[in-house]
């Protein structure tokens, strides 16, 4: 492959990947990335995710902090980092002084000494531990204020709620025989599952959440707060070298391929209609009815035309107050029996999914969904009725559907937290849990998963989402230029591999047209697109499991009349070769125009965030290696 692509092509906007070092002192070493310290080591093993310091607003936006006067020092034994940072936007203004220093003896301290220039209105200031998805499961031993010592374990399922609290140290084993402790110093921190929002960490924060927020740092205020890293080795520790090459192997068939849905607001339908010969396939066109919104019959049988156009059948997610369920339920059903439409499911969303609230709390006056399943299935309604949240599987953990609903359904969005292209990536990694905690929360019923987009189709914890005009990079926002470039093309490859492995029923990656489109504003087609074109077309195939013995590397396989078509996305900033199968007959790369252009060597450097369609032929569909290595 070529890597002549533009930045602009890999990732929808010009903005500067943000400048890596990598610090090391003997056995340790650590990312520093924009003042933060990232992917800490010991011995090759990764003990400590992040230790980030943040201040985040009263819409719980993450400030960018102007860094100036760095200086960093490295040597054999010790390194050392030093720089100021300002905070500063319409909530005020605080600035700190940043010291970051690493022994050889496994020893890491960040102290942050802060100082308010004005009064700072925040919902958070100060640091952030961010320990491993991967850690799930493990012991975990916490030292409390007080000096007590509690024995537990990371959560196996996603804890929908902090699962610690009252934090001055942590404990685990991020390898056998190794030993790692976070003391944390300058306010009470506590725990909360961040896999809850698919970030692939447990992150410890400063601040209670029990406290009041937003709070005021008042102006001249000092604020002090230390992080120490501590690890043990009481063996060595055997690290498993990366490859240089991926090699895909391909095993035995396990279940079907899911069917893709487009999720749709009426307000976005006369682009949808303009642009329907560019779509492709889908299996369904979900549309959002809400009657406070004056949707009516005129908008069901219009999106109902748009599905029928792409050959996709229209279902209706159904915005209700949940107040009066019979009512409620009546308005929807009415509007669908004067248009002339037959949905082939209703989903139901209470409008009080749009604003996060405690766990396993119905607002007072308002009725469970299982009633307002009941309601729709009393009302005559022929199609499958679902139940979950037009938000983010966080609130489908917290408040979980009940009743006897068809199939349940969430979304999931990249950048709650963060908003860098590993981070982005790392989300993939924890679908697997989020999966199995929906089914563990509602067993039995299919899984309708999405929309999983990078950017927030709504904001459940503050007033909107993050304005992003230039675009670039940025948390909470809406509208992320990754959508619309390769990067988007290949963050869907990752979805998509997690959610066919696991069995979901359907799957949604996009709207139509809009900041989720598979179509830009000019009714372009995206690289999604392309993508999108293929699973929809792959919709019920046997899937065939398929595996890299390289990490940052996604793949999804199924098989077909005339063979096997695999999907391959590299996920990394950095190029793969990829081996490719002994019974190749074509292979394609997703371009930046969603065009797919042939590739006739079979010698292949996967660059960064590209994705590939490979084929090969029945007389290697049974083969237990499909890809021999060069």
């Amino acid at each position: 492959m070529s890597g002549d692509v533009s930045a602009l092509d890999l990732f929808g906007t010009n903005e500067r990947v943000a400048e890596r070092r990598i610090l090391t002192a003997g056995p340790l070493s650590a990312i520093l990335e924009d003042g933060n310290l990232r992917t800490i080591r010991f011995a090759g093993v990764e003990v400590v995710r992040a230790i980030n310091y943040l201040a985040r607003d009263a819409s719980w936006g993450t400030y960018k902090p102007e860094l100036s006067n760095i200086r960093i020092s490295e040597g054999l034994a010790a390194f050392d980092v030093g720089y100021d940072g300002l905070c500063a936007g319409p909530q005020g203004r605080f600035s700190y002084r940043m010291t970051i220093t690493g022994k050889a003896s496994g020893e890491l301290t960040m102290e942050a000494q802060g100082i308010a220039l004005t009064d700072f209105s925040t919902n958070r200031t100060g640091f952030v531990v961010l320990h491993p998805s991967e850690a799930a499961g493990g012991r975990l031993t916490i030292t409390h204020s007080d000096g007590r010592i509690e024995e537990t374990v990371f959560p196996e399922m996603i804890s929908p709620n902090q699962p610690a609290f009252d934090i001055a140290a942590l404990t685990h084993e991020p390898a056998p025989g190794m030993v790692c402790t976070v003391a944390m110093e300058g306010d009470a921190f506590e725990m909360e599952d961040q896999r809850n929002w698919t970030d692939a960490s447990f992150k410890t924060y400063v601040r209670p959440l029990s406290k009041p927020r937003p709070y005021v740092i008042s102006k001249g205020s000092n604020d002090i707060q230390r992080v120490v890293v501590s690890i043990e080795a009481k063996a060595s520790v055997v690290r498993v070298q990366p490859t240089d090459t991926a090699t895909l192997t391909l095993g035995r068939s396990a279940g079907h391929m899911p069917s893709m849905a487009l999720f749709l607001d009426p307000d976005d339908l006369p682009a949808a209609i303009a642009g329907a010969s560019l779509l492709g396939p889908a299996q369904e066109v979900i549309v959002r009815f809400d009657s406070a919104r004056r949707h009516d019959k005129r908008s069901l049988r219009k999106a109902a035309g748009l599905a029928a156009s792409i050959g996709a059948r229209l279902a209706i997610e159904a915005i209700v107050d949940a107040v009066d369920p019979a009512a409620e339920a009546k308005i929807v059903v009415d509007a669908i029996r004067s248009s002339g439409v037959e949905p082939s499911a209703i989903l139901i969303s209470p409008r009080r999914e749009f604003k996060t609230r405690a766990s396993n709390l119905v607002p007072a006056g308002e009725r469970p969904v299982g009633d307002l399943v009941n309601a729709f299935n009393a009302a005559g309604i022929t199609a499958s009725v679902g139940a979950g949240t037009p938000s983010l599987f966080t609130e489908f953990n917290r408040n979980p559907p009940t009743g006897d609903a068809d199939f349940v359904f969430f979304g999931n969005a990249a950048i709650v937290h963060a908003a860098d292209d590993l981070s982005v990536m790392e989300t993939l990694t924890v679908y697997p849990s989020v999966i199995a905690t929906a089914r563990h929360l509602c067993p039995g019923k299919p899984i309708w998963l999405g929309p999983c987009t990078i950017g927030m189709r709504h904001n459940p914890y503050g007033q909107g989402v993050a304005a992003n005009p230039a675009p670039s990079r940025v948390p909470g926002a809406g509208d992320d230029p990754r959508h619309g470039a390769l990067f988007g093309a290949a963050f869907a490859v990752g979805v998509a591999a997690q959610a066919a492995a696991a069995g979901v029923d359907r799957l949604i990656l996009a709207a139509p047209t809009g900041r989720f489109g598979l179509l830009n504003a000019a009714g372009e087609r995206r690289p999604l697109q392309a993508v999108h074109a293929e699973l929809a077309a792959a919709s019920g195939a046997e899937r065939c499991e398929v595996a890299s013995d390289r990490s940052g590397i996604a793949a999804v396989a199924y098989h077909t009349g005339d063979g096997t078509r695999i999907l391959v996305a590299n996920l990394t900033p950095e190029d793969i070769e990829i081996s490719v199968p002994q019974a190749l007959q074509s292979a394609g790369v997703i371009e930046p125009s969603a065009k797919v252009a042939t590739l006739r060597s079979k010698r292949l450097i996967l660059d960064r965030y590209r994705t590939i369609m490979l084929t090969a032929s029945a007389t290697g569909r049974n083969s237990t290696s499909l890809v021999d290595s060069l």
